[in-house]
């Protein structure tokens, strides 16, 4: 009986054990993640992933390389990185099943790392739905979700969240940023079933809301309530006067000055003659204004009014909106200008815990990521700097001795022989010099009696260096003073070879000068980082004018001022002088503020010889192909006609830019008002051949109107679809479109594009029409546009 009871009990516990566990999991209920998608580029992703032909056809297309990059924190963690510039790349893969994310949250996550400048391009991913050609896939495949950033230029960094809704794409309203640096960064989405949404960079929340307010796919829930009128009694006086304050007695006596008790009379003051004296008056300390009664908290404060907010009689809730539909392929479909982007760690799930556990992992490498960057970044300056004359010292040494001997071979010797005699005609080079040895501000090197030589003259001028000792360079070029007026002394050769040994270590710390230091006729010299500011300052309606200022001189012009005020007041905002004054051309908004400039400041109005008769004030004339220092800068001067006779522009090797006036625009070119196709077309040519990095300067602010021409005869350019998006995202803002980059230009462009087989289709241009012919036709559409 004993032992039944017992067994009575067991089960009964059996049973209420039973009870509870079925009960917990209603009132505790528990789901397993669930992973849709996960790549990290292992073995056999290629079985995965199909590469798409889309732009194969055309040579567009790009390729991508498997590979852990230059610098990475597991050399063993490799992804896919795109390997050629300017082109397509387009690679996707199958999600098997396919998966919805209704009723669960969706987690899409991937990391990024851009080892290139990319200048301009994307480095996103997309979700696609329903049936797709893989090996069709591009740029016109419909898309579900699109996320990742996109940069352009210094102005775009932006952070795509793109989300279909009904067969239309929506953009986040928001303006999200992008990471810009070279290391490995993950983007995080993630999108909740009561339609709010989280953006994580690297496990911060970068942004969150609802997709209810941050996107434009229903109308908003809530409105204002534009009928609302602020109550007549409402009271929004913060502080009043207090009704009980008194004027004190007397206060309205009290004088604004009195006499200062400080003063006395002068010994030889007459009053006969001066009149009695008086002391000076000085402000009354206890003088307060006129008087006012205090404040004080008003009691009947309701706050500020603010207009109501209603429900939106418009507005017809979706309980699906963050439902998209089922997910079957996972892409990356981007356009760049330099490629190096490598994705990896691609992550479609609903879990944002495991999502996070990710990025931890990957990150556990960070650190050594970070060493290996700046390892790369020290490798790749010592790369730069071995052009720069490791021995510049004997180089030159040698170069003197040379023409020393050629000079004496020729029995052409002089008396006072100088620097200048070691140099090849018209050439250009800096040496060092220690200011304790030589104090001077300015050398004149003088050539006596030495016909086959030009008066050459050498100008000194501060320069940052690493050395213990403070040193400054000394430029040496023929035929110009970069400082007129400053001290000058005949450097005779003796000189210059006692203290070429002593000068060799301030040699190698040179930085900056190299730019217009023709030093390559005696050693190999890279460029350096120029020491060229330039500030744009937007005149009338669309025109910028722009500032250039030489840091290391202190020279300062302004280019193409089509009126003086803005100029102005861009110089007082910076207490400058103005130096001097270009034009590109004769027409009025670019030639407008010259005098009035010229007269303010004493500045040398430059131009074009062919306009010599139209350029108001014109002083210095320069021609084609002609060289001119601005101060340690030096400007090649180049003829553009086309959309004058006499247009210039002004290239400046060193910094990398060209101010181009009305001959280039982004996405066009000047009209053609006295000069031809043909003229615009060489024109146009000349700038093409510049460095693809060369950033141009233009006269007006025409780049988004000049997009929608170009779109309009060119639509299937990816490059200028990109491009167009983002000039119209600046403008959006009122941020200038300028400058532009060469490179962005040429693949863009359709007045730089004249052989394009689609743009010659769509303006019915001949096949066998030449190019300036096309351009013509091209010039009169834009015309017409």
């Amino acid at each position: 009986m004993e032992n039944k009871r017992k067994l009575h009990v067991v089960q009964a516990l059996k049973l209420l054990f039973l009870l509870f566990a079925v009960h917990s999991l209603f009132l505790f209920p528990f789901t397993l993640s669930e992973i849709f998608f996960e790549e990290r580029f292992e073995d056999g992703w290629k079985d995965r992933w199909v590469l798409s032909d889309w732009k194969r056809s055309e040579g567009k297309a790009g390729t991508f390389k498997y590979t852990a990059g230059k610098w990475p924190g597991d050399p063993d963690d490799k992804g896919i990185q795109t390997y050629n510039d300017a082109k397509h790349f387009a690679i996707s893969a199958k999600i098997a099943p396919e998966f919805s994310n209704k009723d669960r949250t969706l987690v899409v996550q991937y990391s990024v790392k851009f080892e290139q400048n990319i200048e301009c391009g994307g480095g996103y991913i997309k979700l696609h739905s329903g049936y797709v050609n893989q090996k069709k896939f591009g740029g016109d495949t419909p898309y579900s979700f699109m996320f990742g950033p996109d940069m352009c230029g210094t102005q775009t960094k932006k952070l795509h969240v793109i989300l279909s809704y009904q067969g239309q794409n929506y953009p986040i309203k928001k303006d999200l940023q992008c990471e810009t640096d070279k290391l490995t960064h993950f983007y995080t989405f993630i999108l909740r079933p009561d339609a709010s949404y989280s953006v994580l960079v690297d496990n911060r929340e970068r942004e969150s809301g609802t997709m209810y307010t941050d996107w434009d796919i229903l109308p908003p829930p809530k409105i204002k309530d534009t009928k609302a009128k602020k109550p007549a009694d409402w009271d929004d006086r913060e502080y009043i006067e207090d009704p009980y304050d008194v004027k004190p007695e007397g206060y309205d006596s009290i004088p604004r000055e009195i006499p200062d008790p400080k003063a006395k009379e002068p010994d030889d003051w007459d009053e006969e003659d001066d009149g009695i004296w008086r002391p000076p008056k000085i402000p009354n300390p206890a003088y307060k204004g006129p008087w006012k009664r205090k404040k004080i908290k008003n009691p009947n404060y309701k706050g500020k009014w603010k207009t109501p907010w209603i429900d939106n009689p418009e507005f017809e809730d979706d309980p699906d909106l963050y439902v998209l539909k089922p997910i079957k392929y996972v892409g990356i479909e981007v356009w760049q200008v330099k490629a190096g982007s490598i994705f990896d760690n691609i992550l479609i799930c609903d879990d944002p815990q495991y999502a996070r556990k990710v990025v931890e992992d990957v990150f556990q490498n960070r650190e050594i990521e970070k060493d290996a960057l700046e390892e790369a970044e020290k490798v790749r300056k010592a790369r730069e700097e071995e052009h720069y004359p490791m021995d510049l010292n004997h180089c030159m040494s040698r170069k003197l001795k040379e023409q020393e001997r050629k000079v004496k071979g020729g029995g052409k010797k002089g008396a006072t022989g100088s620097l200048a005699e070691g140099m090849i005609l018209g050439s250009t080079w800096t040496i060092t010099i220690c200011p304790w040895l030589f104090p001077f501000a300015s050398y004149n090197c003088k050539r006596d009696k030495v016909p086959s030589f030009r008066r050459q003259h050498v100008s000194v001028s501060s320069m940052s260096c690493c050395c213990t000792s403070c040193c400054v360079a000394v430029v040496v070029r023929s035929g110009i003073r970069v400082r007129p007026g400053t001290r000058q002394l005949s450097l005779r050769k003796g000189i210059v070879y006692g203290f070429m040994r002593l000068l060799s270590t301030p040699f190698k710390t040179l930085r900056g000068a190299s730019r217009t230091l023709k030093v390559a006729q005696f050693c190999s010299v890279s460029n350096m980082s120029s020491s060229l500011q330039i500030e744009m300052v937007p005149c009338l309606n669309d025109n910028y004018a722009y500032l250039v200022h030489d840091v290391d001189t202190g020279t300062v012009g302004v280019i193409d001022p089509s009126e003086a005020t803005p100029v102005i007041d861009a110089l007082s905002r910076k207490n400058r002088n103005l130096t001097y004054i270009l034009n590109t051309h004769h027409h009025h908004d670019h030639t407008g503020g010259n005098e009035e400039l010229k007269a303010r400041y004493g500045a040398k109005v430059i131009g074009s010889g062919v306009d010599r008769d139209r350029i108001p004030g014109i002083d210095i004339v320069l021609n084609d192909k002609e060289k001119w220092m601005f101060g340690g800068h030096e400007v090649q001067v180049m003829e553009t006609p086309g959309h004058t006779r006499g247009h210039i522009s002004f290239y400046f090797p060193g910094s990398g830019a060209i101010f181009a006036g009305d001959t280039l625009f982004s996405l066009s070119c000047g009209r053609l008002l006295e000069g031809t196709p043909e003229q615009m077309l060489s024109s146009l040519r000349k700038i093409m051949s510049l460095p693809d990095d060369t950033n141009i300067y233009c006269g007006h602010e025409y780049t988004l109107s000049n997009s929608k021409f170009a779109l309009s005869i060119d639509p299937n350019n990816e490059a200028l679809q990109s491009y167009a998006a983002h000039v119209a995202h600046l403008r959006s803002k009122s941020l200038p479109t300028i400058p532009t980059k060469l490179k962005v230009e040429k693949a863009c462009n359709p007045f730089l594009r004249t052989s394009s087989t689609a743009i010659r289709h769509a303006l019915n241009i001949p096949a066998t029409a030449n190019d300036s012919e096309a351009l013509g036709v091209i010039r009169q559409a834009k015309d017409n546009f």
